[in-house]
């Protein structure tokens, strides 16, 4: 059965790692998948948020210049009335306003500052102003009808940009210009005030750079970047992330999925590893079950056999000799105490199993029921040539309060342990050891004894130790985790010397003062007084 289930969780094991490996697979694909298509979303933002903050920046431009200059042809002489006009009507960046009023051949131009007083043109001013309406001249000069026209831009003179508006008569005949001259460095801070809010509103950890030089990369990251549309053409604008690019920042969440990815997987793959393990136990469990059935249906046989079979020789008279009448007796009670035993043993382990197992401590001496427990158990094995040396203390140790029946139990299960797993050797060594703080109660033999890798392991219950020949000798495999309950419940221990081929020592030890240390049911009984003969 057990290869069989080795061999399922062998065929178990792709079955289930396939999948999930291909699944990670799959999903490590997914996610890189994604890491791309992240970062190009990532930088459409961007330049979605670039678009929609320089065409506010251009719609400002727009509006505020086709404020600034519409002027109706009557108001074109009046020089004051201008003045108060550019005062009102502000556009972002600019350095000088005018206009200009022609007359055949001839034109007349005023120029404003930004507060509407009148000013002289900076050098070179003018002849960008008059390099900007050269052709509105001409066409004033030949009399052309000009259909209501909308704004212009002059940038021949990349120092002197100029934004201008024709002036038409009722006639539809140009009499004049209006303009503006815009500052570089005015307008790069009116371009950039009127665009860092927007921007921020769709990507706060953004930055803004607009200028006639846009570098490729901006503090080691790459810059989406665009022209200007209506002035300042030749100028970009460019925005990048504070804190990281679209590709950091894809590869950012790449990561962050990739470990809650491989998190789940280990995950999964745990779970897949703990319910597999689980059903190993279960399934050691219940082969451990089925082996306790049948080595205690085993163990009861035998003592069965030999009192019935002891019994019968009596009934039927065939044995008439007063010794040997004794002699079976006392076999029929020794195999009695035999078959009480095990029965106990399956008992208590039931109790201790659902807590129930009840404790009745009395003062006792030790020793002395170690050696009626002893004499108890080696009758049925004088056929045998059993030798059970009992070596008591140099000293009586001191009454300890403890329960009788338990503890004898405990020693019969090591005894019955020794004699099983004797291979051969039939001497059995008991000592009973006393120090100033503890009681010891050792029980040694010379048989196959137990490797040191499975010292702790034989305390488990229905657990019996890997070795052939120990798989070939019946047992419940309940008697050593009894005998650690029976121990630890008087406030002691089971110590263990062994190693293969060398024998076993099992050592219960009992504190001096005997305070027990689980917390097991104590029966309260009336203890009869205790003396020790001969003490």
């Amino acid at each position: 059965m057990r290869r069989l289930f080795r061999r399922s969780i062998l065929w178990l094991l792709p079955v289930v790692v396939a999948p999930l490996g291909a699944l990670l697979v799959m999903q490590y694909k997914t996610l890189r998948s994604l890491e791309s298509k992240s970062a190009s979303a990532q930088r459409n933002w961007l330049r979605n948020s670039l678009e929609i903050a320089t065409d506010e920046v251009e719609d400002r431009y727009r509006h505020d210049s086709a404020a600034a200059l519409t002027i109706p042809a009557a108001e074109l002489p009046d020089v004051t009335t201008l003045g108060h006009h550019f005062a009102r009507h502000h556009v972002s960046g600019a350095r000088t306003y005018f206009a200009m009023r022609f007359s055949g051949n001839m034109y007349e131009t005023g120029y404003f500052d930004s507060r509407g007083k009148e000013k002289l043109p900076m050098e070179g001013e003018a002849e960008a102003v008059k390099m900007a309406t050269v052709s509105w001249h001409v066409a004033h000069k030949w009399n052309r009808i000009v259909p209501q026209p909308g704004l212009f831009v002059d940038e021949r003179e990349s120092e002197h940009r100029v934004i201008l508006r024709p002036v038409i008569d009722p006639s539809m005949h140009v009499v004049g210009a209006v303009g503006v001259v815009l500052d570089e460095a005015l307008s790069r801070e009116a371009m950039l005030e009127i665009a860092t809010p927007i921007l921020h509103k769709r990507s706060p950890e953004s930055k803004l750079l607009i200028g006639a030089y846009i570098p490729r990369t901006s503090g080691g990251r790459d810059l989406i970047s665009q022209p200007l549309g209506f002035v300042f053409t030749n100028w970009r604008a460019g925005i990048r992330d504070m804190c990281m690019s679209p590709e950091e920042v894809a590869a950012a969440d790449f990561r962050h999925n990739a470990m809650w990815t491989g998190g789940a997987f280990f995950v999964l793959l745990g779970a897949v590893a703990l319910a597999i393990g689980a059903v190993m136990r279960q399934t050691r469990l219940s082969q451990m079950k089925s082996d306790f059935v049948s080595n205690v249906s085993h163990e009861l046989r035998t003592p069965l056999s030999s009192i019935r079979v002891f019994g019968e020789y009596m009934r039927l008279g065939r044995v008439t000799q007063a010794d040997k009448v004794r002699e079976y007796g006392e076999y029929i009670e020794a195999e009695s105490r035999r078959l009480t035993a095990l029965i106990n043993n399956i008992l208590d382990f039931s109790k201790i199993e659902s807590a129930e197992k009840q404790y009745r401590f009395c003062d006792a001496d030790v020793t002395d029921l170690v050696e009626r427990t002893v004499a108890a158990f080696a009758v049925p094995l004088r056929d045998q040539n059993v030798v059970i040396a009992f070596h008591p203390p140099a000293a009586p140790p001191p009454l300890l309060r403890v329960d009788k029946d338990a503890l004898g139990q405990a020693l019969v299960n090591l005894l019955d342990n020794a004699i099983k797993y004797s291979n051969g050797t039939n001497e059995i060594d008991v000592r009973v050891t006393a120090s100033r703080d503890s009681v010891r109660i050792s029980v040694r033999d010379h048989g196959i004894g137990i490797p040191v890798v499975e010292h702790k392991k034989i305390f488990e219950k229905f657990y019996r130790a890997g070795s052939g020949l120990v798989h070939d000798v019946k047992g419940s495999g309940l008697g050593l985790s009894i005998v650690q309950h029976v121990a630890q419940a008087h406030g002691g221990r089971v110590e263990v010397e062994s190693a293969a081929g060398e024998g076993s020592t099992f050592t219960i030890v009992l504190p001096g003062g005997g305070q027990a240390i689980l917390p097991v049911r104590t029966g309260e009984i009336a203890c009869p007084p205790l003396r020790r003969e001969n003490a």
